[in-house]
């Protein structure tokens, strides 16, 4: 059929009946195009016809048709269909255009453009610049273009043209090369690349402010404007597109300027002492989005990755810590610290050099000033110093110098100097002082000698005195010794020819004389005048009388003791048969009573006892691998063995079997062969250069049978080094922390076991998968701070088990590092206390807490508005002025704070019981006066006879006192005549004067009952002390404790007395007085007459309103940085209540009181809180709430108000979670995952480059997964606007058989 053309379908249908019920349906494919209902009253078959009209189109090229007869004969009758065959057509129409205009293929890639339908099928021509061509299967640049198309069949034909645009990326960069510039000047860098589509451009260089990128038609530009040294270095231009990128780097060099290193050492200059505190120096950078790497190197080539660099105070005298730093466009480049670690001198002194011989050489003397243990010695300067009297100076000499040492290690150094000696030196002191100039950044360390002073001579005339005896025959010394510096000379002087000098100038004389010695040294002289007087010896003649006396005496003794023997009877003693005494087992002797102390011994014969202890040391232990058929023919010695690589191995193979071949040992290394008739075989190594050894002993018995034993070896190396580090120096209680212990080069890993020990305790043990060859491991462990590890030392120790080969196995431990827990403050008794002191008593309040850093003490008085206030480090309180009520105490650091209450009450001072007190001493003083009138006689003894005769004494004759004498007298005062102070006691008592000592009594009386019957101000206020909210109502109670005349309040608001009740109240509805201290007065009838009680009122207000900001900064925050949030409260009163604690999350993290203000009406008050934001404290949500801590009588809890809460948003540079390169095996047809997935904020944008340039280009994903990978290796750059972080995957093609 045509397109256009109208058709006509018949669908015959043959002996049908009845044809009423008839329904045709026409199908196109399966959707029914026409239906017809046939209506003919014919009941007998019959044939019918149905008829379809039909226009094609292209779109029915090859569609079907078929008809369908439906009869639906009613409910009671059956339903048939009946359907003829498909009838499939053809449409014949013109070419038409299925192709877009504009086509765009990538570079090397198919295309199978078809850009024509028709039926018949057309045929297409293509033109390009007026000439027929055909279009490649695989495009290429040289394709694009536009292309001019015929397409014509039978039907017709068509023209059309399509723009064919092949895709390309950048393949070169022109005009960009190396550039050298002055400093000051401009420079221009210029950019270009040919792409499709055309190229976009970004610039890598050190970013510095004048410095400005530009674009036109397609070129980049970069402008340097008054170059710097900051712009020396390395410019890359990358030029990319959809398609693919292209680099290339140039190098700028501005000449006049050193290149700038944009790193900042903190301090720049540090000058540590000797076995001080561990100090730290920072290197940062203003700009991290440009550091690519940044670590510290010191002079060993020990690298640490970080900021910080610690310095060591015992050990590191030269470190040489340099920083270095990687930059974008600047590439690497370092500064050092200038670091210096002193130690002051142990001993400086000062000393004449060569002090045994001659010192002195034209003149001069040589002094040698020594300073031991110094460091660093280049550092040490040396001042000689002079001192006369109260004059001084600096000493000028020749040949001043020192022998300092290049090392900084601590040495010993000597000063020389050579001075010229004359009299005015004389009694001058000397001395040097050592300097170790630090530089401005250090202090000036001094350390002075002991002082060295010159002095003319001065013989000791003590020793050699103006007269000296010599006796006859014999000789004297005469010992000339003289006190100067420089040491004198001695020489004498003498006319005697018996006379002789002695080595030391000491003189020996014989006969009388005159003799000089001289003293003399380059100061001056002295000489000193002997005379030796001779005198006789008298010593013989003493000798012979004493001799015949003693002699005498010894035979005056014989005689008088051989008399005493011949009139004394001499006991006997025999110890033959002797008698033992029946109580005591001793001897007696002959029956005479004395005793010898004799015990009678028995003869007990005890057979010797033998112990066999069998003590096994375990210094090996034997693992026997049996055999039935080695058994009892093969033993190596030791059967294992442990040796450090590098050392000698030796063992023995021997047999016990006596018809063998021979025996040996076969290994590659000290093998040995075969050796015939012989029982046993060493072996040896010198040397162990393997790390994997099995040498086997084998015997070969005479019937050929052969039997083998196996040594095993095991070798190992102790790591060369073991080191632990903290993630951070100061951890915070309750959060973990992962700590690392590295440990290098150790083999056999299977063998390692790290141990981690906190104190003297292990608490994990970590070990290895098998590997023989040394590598470097690392042993992870995780804990949470606690403050009781506060100070705790902690280290890991690497283990090498060598069991069975030995019992004992070597360890290598670590540096100990101390835990710095911080924490916030802990009573020591957190329970509220109540303290009773005297009154006008001292007080001494203790609020002793714990916590880390130490805490800020704050002590409040709650007794009244005006609150006493104490800030410090002190922990304990003494008021200036004790008085009772409460005081609270707040510990505070920045981890949080605790608060204490103490009520002190003062006892109250009696005076009832003073004067109770008061009245018995005066009571028994009248009675002691009374007994001693009655019973107290003349002399001074005691007697209960009323007036009657006693013997010895005469009746006294004055009058009584109620018929009884009184009279007192002491017997001390008997001796004392006419003392008249003391007369009358003695004096006797008439009834005269009866009625005067009556009336002394009732005087006496009076006054105890006066001083019992006084009393304090019992005024008692219920209650004492009062806190009310604003508006709301009180009530105070004021009770007398004793009968009161008038009892009253005074107040501003509310005054009101009584005359009739024991009480009075102070009521107010509504207090709004910010001033209002009510007092209650009472008049009493009894003294003191008049008192006052005040009450300590507080009178609060809770705050309108409580809100939070960042202060000078809106936006995100930036990891590392410090901000300050600040918190404002309105109207609360009083303000010295108050305390603002600020939360991050449900964590306090900091609080401020406001103790120190006085203000009692409402104010306005602030608090900052710096912060230094870490990743993840990001949408960290910070509060601060406003407390008010009114004591036990305020509000129960105290009431707070809380602001809103302050989301923090942190940017920080991506971070990989796992950011070591990954090594990946490549098998045919397998998927690869690439893992590039880092944290960040903002969230990181990915790209990927491979070294494989036949590697089609990657999605720019976090995680790739392809089946399609190449071997190569895989960079994954993750970037955002602080930094871009780099990680490599390398994928390599999978080793065939493992």
């Amino acid at each position: 059929m045509k397109e256009g053309l109208n058709y006509t379908f018949t669908c015959q249908i043959y002996e049908i009946a009845p044809v009423t019920n008839l329904t045709v349906s026409w199908y196109k494919g399966h959707f029914i195009n026409y239906a017809e209902t046939l209506n003919s009253d014919e009941k007998e078959p019959t044939n019918q016809a149905a008829v379809f009209s039909f226009t094609p189109t292209r779109n029915d090229n090859n569609a079907t048709f078929r008809c369908e007869a439906f009869m639906d004969l009613g409910p009671e009758g059956p339903q048939f269909n009946v359907s003829s065959q498909e009838y499939q057509i053809q449409v014949l129409y013109g070419p038409e255009q299925i192709c877009p205009s504009s086509y765009t293929v990538p570079e090397h890639s198919p295309h199978n453009l078809k850009c024509t339908r028709g039926f018949p099928e057309p045929d297409e021509i293509w033109y390009k610049d007026d000439e027929e061509v055909k279009l490649p299967e695989i495009l290429t640049i040289g394709d694009s273009g536009q292309y001019w198309v015929t397409a014509t069949n039978s039907n017709g034909g068509i023209n059309f043209t399509v723009d064919i645009s092949v895709h390309y990326p950048p393949s070169d960069i022109n005009d960009l090369e190396d550039a050298v510039v002055d400093v000051g000047d401009n420079l221009t860098l210029k950019c270009s690349s040919v792409s499709s589509p055309q190229p976009k451009y970004s610039w890598n260089y050190y970013q510095v402010s004048h410095v400005r990128e530009s674009a036109d038609d397609g070129v980049s530009f970069l402008h340097i404007h008054n170059a710097t040294g900051y712009n020396t270095g390395f410019y890359t231009c990358n030029a990319w597109n959809e398609r693919g990128s292209f680099a290339k780097t140039v190098k700028v060099t501005v000449k006049g300027a050193r290149q700038e290193c944009p790193i900042t050492i903190k301090p720049e200059m540090m000058v540590v002492q000797y076995q001080s505190i561990m100090e730290s120096a920072t290197c940062e950078t203003n700009d991290p989005t440009q550091l690519k790497k940044l670590y510290w190197q010191d002079a060993k080539g020990t690298k640490k990755l970080g900021e910080s660099w610690r310095a060591d105070p015992h050990n590191d005298w030269d470190p040489n810590p340099t920083c270095h730093a990687d930059f974008q466009g600047i590439g690497p480049c370092q500064k050092t610290l200038l670091y210096t670690l002193y130690k002051t001198p142990d001993m400086v002194s000062i000393h004449a050099v060569d002090n045994t011989s001659e010192m002195l050489k034209d003149g001069e003397l040589q002094l040698q000033c020594d300073i031991i243990n110094v460091a660093p010695a280049q550092n040490l300067t040396v001042r000689w110093i002079w001192i006369k009297g109260t004059d001084n100076g600096t000493l000028e000499g020749n040949n001043m110098n020192c022998n300092t040492d290049t090392i900084r290690s601590p040495v010993n150094v000597s000063c020389t100097i050579d001075i010229p000696l004359n009299s005015i030196y004389n009694r001058t002191e000397i001395r040097c002082e050592a300097n170790l100039d630090l530089g401005p950044e250090g202090p000036l360390a001094k350390d002075q000698s002991n002082s060295i002073v010159f002095y003319e001579p001065r013989i000791k005339t003590k020793q050699l005195p103006e007269k000296v005896p010599v006796i006859r025959g014999y000789s004297e010394t005469l010992l000339c010794e003289a006190d100067g510096n420089p040491p004198p000379k001695i020489h004498w002087s003498f006319t005697s020819k018996s006379a002789h000098l002695n080595s030391d100038a000491n003189l020996t004389v014989l006969e009388p004389g005159l003799y000089n010695c001289t003293a003399t040294n380059v100061l001056n002289s002295h000489t000193h005048m002997v005379q030796v007087i001779l005198k006789e010896d008298y010593l013989p003649l003493i000798a012979g009388f004493v001799a015949v006396t003693v002699v005498a005496i010894s035979i005056v003794f014989l005689f008088i003791y051989s008399i005493y023997y011949k009139n004394t009877k001499m006991r006997r003693y025999s110890l033959k048969n002797p008698k033992l005494s029946t109580h005591t087992g001793n001897v007696a002797h002959n029956g005479w009573d004395t005793q010898f102390p004799m015990t009678k011994l028995s003869y007990v014969y005890n057979r010797p006892t033998y112990e066999v202890t069998l003590a096994l040391e375990q210094w090996w232990t034997v693992i026997l691998f049996w055999k039935a058929e080695s058994a009892g023919k093969l033993q190596v010695t030791p059967p294992v063995v442990a040796v450090r690589f590098g050392d000698s191995l030796s063992a023995n193979c021997n047999t016990s079997e006596s018809q063998i071949f021979g025996m040996g040992w076969e290994s590659p290394y000290g093998g040995t062969g075969l050796v015939k008739d012989v029982s046993s075989v060493p072996f040896k190594l010198d040397e162990v250069q393997v790390w994997k050894l099995n040498p086997l002993c084998y015997i070969t018995l005479s019937n050929d049978e052969q039997v083998t034993e196996k040594l095993e070896v095991i070798i190992y190396k102790m790591p060369d080094v073991v080191s632990l580090s903290l993630p951070e120096s100061k951890m915070v209680e309750g959060k973990q922390y992962s700590l690392k212990c590295d440990i290098v080069k150790v083999a056999p890993v299977e063998r390692l076991s790290v141990v981690w020990y906190k104190g003297k305790e292990r608490f994990f043990t970590e070990t290895f998968d098998s590997q023989n060859d040394p590598v470097d491991r690392s042993s992870f462990v995780n804990v949470t701070a606690h403050r009781d590890d506060d100070g705790t030392e902690i280290w890991c120790e690497a283990v090498i088990n060598l069991e069975p080969a030995a019992q004992t196995s070597p360890t290598t431990r670590s540096d100990s590092l101390g835990m710095n827990v911080l924490y916030p403050p802990t009573f020591s008794h957190p329970e509220n206390e109540t303290l009773n002191i005297p009154p006008g008593g001292p007080i001494a309040i203790n609020c002793t807490t714990r916590a880390n850093p130490p805490p800020v003490y704050s002590w409040h008085s709650l007794n009244d508005a005006q609150s006493t206030n104490q800030k410090g480090n002190g922990s304990i309180f003494t008021p200036s002025s004790p008085r009772s009520g409460i005081y609270s105490c707040t510990a505070s650091n920045k981890l949080g704070s605790s608060t204490k209450y103490f009520t002190v009450i003062e006892e109250k001072w009696s005076r009832t019981t003073f004067g109770a007190i008061l009245g018995v001493f005066l009571f028994l003083g009248v009675l002691l006066v009374i007994a001693g009138i009655l019973f107290v006689k003349s002399n001074g003894s005691f007697s209960c006879n009323k007036g009657s005769y006693s013997r010895g004494n005469p009746s006294p004759s004055g009058p009584l006192l109620g018929g009884i004498f009184v009279s007192f007298q002491h017997s001390s005062l008997q001796s004392c005549q006419g003392c008249s102070s003391w007369n009358f006691l003695s004096r006797r008592l008439s009834a005269e004067n009866t009625m005067g000592n009556i009336i002394l009594i009732w005087i006496t009386m009076f006054f105890m009952f006066y001083s019992v019957s006084g009393e304090g101000c019992s005024l008692l206020l219920k209650p004492s002390r009062v806190v009310v909210g604003f508006g709301d109502p009180v009530s105070v109670v004021c009770e007398a404790t004793r009968p009161v005349r008038v009892l009253g309040w005074e107040s501003a608001i509310s005054s009101t007395h009584t005359q009739e009740s024991q009480s009075v109240q102070w009521k107010v509805d509504s207090l709004i007085d910010w001033i209002e201290e009510p007092i209650c007065y009472g008049v009493f009838f009894t003294a003191p007459r008049q008192c006052e009680e005040k009450v300590n009122l507080v009178l609060f207000k809770i705050p309108d309103g409580v809100s939070i900001r960042q202060v000078n900064h809106t936006g995100p925050m930036v990891e590392g940085k410090e901000y300050q949030l600040l918190c404002e409260v309105q109207n609360i009163a009083p303000v010295q209540y108050l305390t603002l604690r600020w939360y991050r999350g449900q964590t306090e993290v900091y609080n401020h009181s406001f103790s120190d203000l006085t203000s009692s009406s409402p104010v306005q008050v602030s608090s900052t809180l710096l912060i230094t934001p870490t990743k993840f404290e990001n949408e960290a949500k910070y509060k601060c709430v406003a407390e008010l801590e009114l004591g036990p009588e305020g509000p129960q809890p105290p009431p707070t108000v809380t602001s809103e809460s302050l989301t923090a948003s942190v940017y920080y540079p991506p971070t990989f979670f796992n950011p070591e390169t990954e090594v990946l095996d490549l098998t045919a047809g397998a998927e690869i995952t690439l893992n590039c997935t880092a944290m960040g904020n903002p969230a990181p944008v990915y790209s990927w480059q491979s070294s494989n340039s036949l590697q089609t280009m990657m999605e720019d994903d976090a995680v790739v997964i392809s089946s399609s990978l190449l071997q190569g290796t895989y960079t994954c750059t993750a970037s955002n606007k602080l930094e871009k972080k780099i990680k490599e995957f390398i994928v390599k093609e999978k080793t065939k058989g493992v």
